[in-house]
Parts: structure tokens; C-alpha cells; sequence
């Protein structure tokens, strides 16, 4: 942008656009900064954000089904062939585009998703956690939530021990993103401050060092390690919530009883 230039105007379709991570870097730095300055547009942000995880937690179970039989492609031509044939030179134009819009999109949903790396986490866990702070608590215990995270995940899980921290396991849930299930696990201090952690596989960077980030009153540190992500998300300030992601990077690396 040129330097005399000024900028466009800040409007509700970007702040759809900042939730999916749909901006280039410079536009987004601008709805941020507007974000910081303007409390309640951070705050309509905020609610956006948590009616679309909520969104694409209810529907994960629908997305993660194989394509049904009867919206292959071979399956629509093998009926059409046995329709009339005045018919299906009528809806052959129309059954032809609305299947290869319909498989096709099935099909490169994750290919047309971002990629996946830190910065979409550290988004996609400030989300959850808007989503799910008020009523963290899963419908199972905390083992078979596990072995239930573990499952969707492809790898072992376990929920970080934080009582050392002050922090005490309140509880969790499994949830989804665009690139995938994650778990989510929140946590209580005694004082009612109530933090979350995000695991979830990492298509790239799957090693990756710590970043803080933050978006309205909510903010974290994020990384990557042995192909998972983790992300430590709350409403304290990043450099508070920094020791509670170092004792998480530790204990994944040996083992929370240690």
C-alpha cells in the first residue's frame, strides 16, 4: 500500500474474513489494530468467532462421513441412464453441475482449507476457547475422554497435570476445526481464573518454537511438537500464561508424572 494511501474501511465482511483467516497479512494487521482500539467490535468479533466454533463442532460429525452412495457420480449417471431419455436430456446440464460442484467441493474441502500451521491454530484455539469457557465440562470422565481424544487424534494423549501450577483439571472436550478433532482441555485457579489447552495434529510445522498471540481479552502462546500443536489460551496475558506453557512443553516431553 502506498504510504499516502488510506486505508479501506474496516466492515463487518472482514470481520468474517480475520475469524477464517481469510485476509492477507497487511489487512489483517489493519482489523487487529482496529480491533484493539474499538472494545466493542472486538467484542462482536468475539461472539462471531464463538457461533462459528460452536457451528463446526455440531456439524464435525456430518463432515467426517464418507461421501454416500447416492451422490457418487456413477451412482447419478447409472439413474439418469435409466430415466427417460427426453428427462435426462432435460436435468443431464443441471444434475452434471450440480454433482461436480457437490463431490468436487466434498472432495477439496481440505485442500481450499488453510494449511494449518501455528498462527491458524493460535486462532482456532482462541475460538474454542470463546466457544466452550462458560461450560467446559465433557459428557464422559476425564479417562475415557482421553481415550477418546487419542482416537481422533492417531497418537496418545494425556491431559497435562498443572496442579503445581495452580491450576486444577476442570474438564474437556473433544472438538472440531477445519484442519481436524482437537482436544480441549480447561483448567480452574482458585481465584475462578480459567485457562484452556488445545492439542491437535499439525499438517506443516510440526515442530515449531513458542508464540504469543492475542485477539480482544483473550491470548495464549502457541507451538508444535512431534507432529502436534499446542496452544495455552486465556484471558490473562501472554506472558503470564508463559510458565503454564513451559510446564506443558515439559511434561509432554516426559511424561506429566515426572
Amino acid at each position: 500500500m502506498d504510504k499516502h494511501q488510506q486505508p479501506a474501511p474496516i466492515v463487518e465482511e472482514d470481520f468474517h474474513a480475520y475469524i477464517d483467516h481469510a485476509l492477507d497479512a497487511d489487512r489483517r494487521k489493519e482489523v487487529q489494530d482496529y480491533l484493539d482500539r474499538d472494545p466493542a467490535a472486538a467484542a462482536t468479533v468475539t461472539k462471531f468467532a464463538a457461533q462459528r466454533q460452536r457451528l463446526r463442532s455440531a456439524l464435525a460429525p456430518i463432515a467426517d462421513e464418507a461421501v454416500p452412495e447416492r451422490l457418487r457420480v456413477s451412482s447419478l449417471l447409472a439413474h439418469q441412464h435409466k430415466s427417460r431419455p427426453t428427462i435426462w436430456r432435460m436435468a443431464a446440464a443441471v444434475v452434471l453441475a450440480l454433482t461436480t460442484g457437490t463431490v468436487g467441493g466434498w472432495h477439496m474441502r481440505g485442500a481450499l482449507a488453510p494449511s494449518g500451521g501455528i498462527s491458524v491454530l493460535a486462532g482456532e484455539a482462541r475460538s474454542s476457547y470463546m466457544a466452550y469457557a462458560a461450560d467446559p465440562a465433557a459428557e464422559m470422565d476425564k479417562a475415557d475422554l482421553i481415550k477418546l481424544v487419542s482416537e481422533k487424534l492417531q497418537r496418545p494423549v494425556e491431559i497435562p497435570d498443572l496442579s503445581r501450577s495452580g491450576y486444577q483439571y476442570v474438564g474437556g472436550r473433544l472438538v472440531s476445526t477445519v484442519h481436524g478433532s482437537a482436544g480441549l482441555f480447561f483448567y480452574d485457579r482458585a481465584d475462578g481464573t480459567r485457562m484452556a489447552i488445545m492439542i491437535r495434529p499439525m499438517v506443516r510445522e510440526k515442530e515449531a518454537p513458542m508464540i504469543e498471540q492475542a485477539a480482544g481479552n483473550v491470548g495464549g502462546i502457541t507451538w508444535a511438537a512431534r507432529g502436534l500443536g499446542y496452544s495455552v489460551v486465556g484471558t490473562e496475558s501472554p506472558h503470564l500464561l508463559h510458565p503454564i506453557a513451559d510446564e506443558v512443553r515439559r511434561q509432554v516431553r516426559v511424561g506429566p508424572s515426572a
